[in-house]
This record gives C-alpha cells, sequence and structure tokens, in this order.
C-alpha cells in the first residue's frame, strides 16, 4: 500500500502539467489580455476607435507600443517556452504580478484564501456531518413518514438554486423587514470593523455570525444529493446476503447497522472527494458577491473578466492541487472506512 500512495504522489506531477498546461493554452486564445489590458489604461477610455484618436496615437504608434508590450511580458516567444518559463517561476512561488493591482498574484491569493476558507471548510464537514446520518435515518426507515417528509424537504431544497437562498437569507434574517426583533446578522462582509479589538471569544463570534448564513446558502443544495446517495447506498447494503446473514446469528442491530452495514455504505460519499474539496476551497463565484465576502470566487471572476491571467493561473493552480491531494485524501479515506480494501 506504501508503493501505491508513492506512486500516486509521483502521479501527481504529470497531472499537474496536463492540468495546467490545458488552462495556459486556453487562455493563450482567449481574447484580450495584458497587452490589450495596458494598452486600454494608456488610451484611458478602454475603448477602440475614440480612444486613439483621444491622446493622439496613429496606427504606428500603436502596433510600436504593442510590440514593448509583447516583450515586457514575454508574450514575444511561443507559447510552449512560456509555458516552461511559468513553470519555472512558479517553483519559486513566483506568479508574477496582477496587470490590474501591479502587485504579486500570490499576495492577492494569500490575502483572500482565508476569507474563502472561513465558509469553505465549515461547508465541506457540515455536508458530511448533516447528509451521512440523514440518509442512513431515510434508509432505516425506508417508506416511512420520515422519509417521505426528508425526501420531500430535500427535493424543495434542491431544486431552489443557491443563488435564491442567498437572496431570502439576507432579505430575511439581515433587515427589520420580516423579524420583529430586528435583523440576526450583518448584511455583508466578513468581520466587523471593530474586529482588532474584539477578544478571542468575540472574534469567534462575530465570525460565526458573518460566516453562518453563507455557509448555509452554500451547502443546502448538497444536502440533496450527498442525502440521497447515502441512502441508496444504505439500502443497498442492509438488503445484501451479509446483513442478513449478521442478523441471524443474532447480533444486536446496533452492530448489524454501525459496525457492518454503514462502512460499506459510506464508500460512494468517498468518490470524488477531491473535487469536492476543491470545489469548497476555491470559493464561489455566487455566494461571495451576494454576501460582500471578498474570497477567491470574487477574485477569480474579477481577474477572468480583466483577463488578469497571472492570478487565474494562480487560482488554478491552488485548485488544481487541492483537487488532486483531495484524490489521494479519498483513497486513504478509503482504506480507513474498509481496512479489507488492498490497493496495487
Amino acid at each position: 500500500m506504501r508503493k501505491y500512495f508513492i506512486r500516486r504522489f509521483i502521479a501527481i506531477i504529470p497531472m499537474f502539467f496536463l492540468m495546467t498546461a490545458t488552462y495556459f493554452c486556453i487562455q493563450n486564445y482567449l481574447p484580450g489580455g495584458p497587452v490589450q489590458e495596458t494598452l486600454a489604461r494608456i488610451r484611458g477610455m478602454g475603448g477602440e476607435g475614440g480612444a486613439n484618436k483621444s491622446i493622439g496615437l496613429g496606427p504606428e504608434d500603436i502596433k510600436k507600443l504593442t510590440h514593448e508590450l509583447e516583450v515586457q511580458y514575454g508574450l514575444d516567444k511561443p507559447a510552449l517556452t512560456r509555458y516552461f518559463i511559468w513553470i519555472k517561476n512558479i517553483l519559486t512561488l513566483n506568479f508574477g504580478d496582477s496587470i490590474t493591482t501591479r502587485a504579486p498574484a500570490i499576495d492577492q491569493i494569500i490575502e483572500r484564501l482565508p476569507i474563502s476558507l472561513s465558509f469553505g471548510i465549515p461547508g465541506f464537514f457540515l455536508t458530511y456531518l448533516i447528509s451521512i446520518p440523514l440518509g442512513v435515518m431515510m434508509a432505516l426507515k425506508d417508506g416511512s413518514k420520515f422519509d417521505t417528509f426528508s425526501s420531500f424537504i430535500l427535493f424543495v431544497t434542491y431544486s431552489i438554486p443557491a443563488l435564491v437562498f442567498a437572496v431570502i437569507f439576507l432579505l430575511i434574517f439581515c433587515t427589520d423587514r420580516f423579524l420583529p426583533f430586528g435583523a440576526l446578522f450583518p448584511l455583508g462582509g466578513w468581520r466587523a470593523d471593530n474586529y482588532e479589538d474584539l477578544t478571542l471569544v468575540g472574534k469567534i463570534y462575530d465570525l460565526f455570525k458573518h460566516m453562518f448564513l453563507p455557509v448555509l446558502a452554500s451547502v443546502i443544495g448538497n444536502f440533496t444529493v450527498f442525502a440521497l446517495l447515502q441512502k441508496n447506498s444504505m439500502l443497498e447494503v442492509i438488503r445484501s446476503d451479509y446483513i442478513r446473514t449478521a442478523r441471524a446469528k443474532g447480533l444486536s442491530e446496533t452492530i448489524v447497522i454501525f459496525k457492518h452495514a454503514l462502512r460499506n455504505a459510506l464508500l460512494p460519499l468517498m468518490v470524488g472527494f477531491g473535487s469536492v474539496l476543491g470545489a469548497f476551497l476555491g470559493g464561489s463565484i455566487i455566494i461571495e458577491p451576494i454576501f460582500g465576502l471578498p474570497g477567491i470566487g470574487i477574485l477569480s471572476l474579477q481577474s477572468l473578466a480583466s483577463r488578469d491571467f497571472n492570478v487565474v493561473m494562480a487560482i488554478v493552480v491552488l485548485q488544481s492541487l487541492v483537487i488532486l491531494l483531495g484524490q489521494i485524501l479519498s483513497d486513504i479515506t478509503y482504506v480507513l472506512v474498509d481496512p479489507r480494501i488492498e490497493y496495487k
């Protein structure tokens, strides 16, 4: 097994090259880019035709300036050469500078990452902690009123987009229009203005107040998928022959369910562990803007809109590593859940 995990870690290297090279090629063929963005700023209007006349730049001036900018950004070199230069730089965590802020791209990631982690990590664990016991209960009470009612609620929450839930939460819990005692949570932001002056308990409570609704809005739709997956997996296991044999041997229902059935029923939820983890840690381009959280999600959106490719590629590297390491973590979890599994 040790050899297997060593091979999996080694396999990360070509997978990382494949993932980053793919996006690097795509972004090279996208319209716009650092040269066009810089030209737009130089013109002062961000437009094309009329802007040139406003500062007196003729076609030859634009052509000369474009070539100088391409040399400055290294775009005069072939794409493959630029990719390996980029790989060489990121080994020292040099992702280049943002073309919009002129600050190092890695600094922007480090600055925004804690904000996304503050609601991504709780959301990740909350999804599993609620979905697994709920799915098990629905399987054990299959066909009961509890199962029917739970399934109905889950399908309702699944049919409503996270965007709508976020707006509803803001309207009900962050304003004084519906609740008689006023707003329960702040309208936006990820911490109070006087956060640094608060005690440790006060800081934790302040973060809880700011992150509770974003976490709830981001995971409420996931409960349906995970809970129903857990329910169906549990139903399949408890109807299998070895569970009937365990019951026939006189084992208690608690031992049958939690020792023999639950372990095998958990395995399907481990599939895609890495991608789920990457999605939560990568921030949300839906939830963050609504709740005013300046995290990785908003940064991704802004960077794509401004063709700030250095920042975009830094985010791609972060998410690629999280997904690849998450897949290995998924394999380890498989072994912990069911030690009979052998990797070769």
